[in-house]
């Protein structure tokens, strides 16, 4: 199945846009932010862990950026359980999202690198340009 390239950066930035509501879900409910502090901890904690989606996003294959996405995705979720769902057991302040930052970019750069060779696998192509 061929995919058009408009159609490969549609699906990528929707993907990075589930991230950022994602994030945004996260800053609101769990840690009443408004919306400078929501920017705020996107530029801090998820600008870096989004890089892989948005550089793929101009490579050959921007499909790539939803695989990165994907694999980020569940950090995002840890991170929502950690400081919102689970009981608080002392310690001192949240570190959760510098666990974001440490293990969410190296899954999102492989959840980058390898959606291209899955999705050729399963017969999904990119046009050329």
């Amino acid at each position: 199945m061929n995919v058009s390239r408009k159609t490969a950066r549609i699906l990528g930035a929707v993907a990075i846009v589930g991230i950022l509501l994602q994030q945004a879900f996260n800053s609101v409910v769990c840690y009443d932010h408004a919306w400078v502090a929501y920017l705020r901890a996107v530029g801090f904690f998820l600008l870096i862990p989004l890089l892989p989606a948005l550089v793929s996003l101009v490579t050959a294959n921007p499909l790539r950026a939803v695989g990165a996405c994907l694999l980020l995705c569940p950090w995002l979720g840890f991170a929502y359980y950690t400081d919102c769902v689970r009981p608080y057991a002392g310690g001192g302040a949240s570190m959760i999202y510098v666990a974001v930052l440490f293990w969410g970019t190296p899954c999102a750069l492989l959840g980058a690198l390898l959606t291209g060779p899955l999705l050729r696998l399963v017969g999904i192509r990119v046009e050329g340009r």
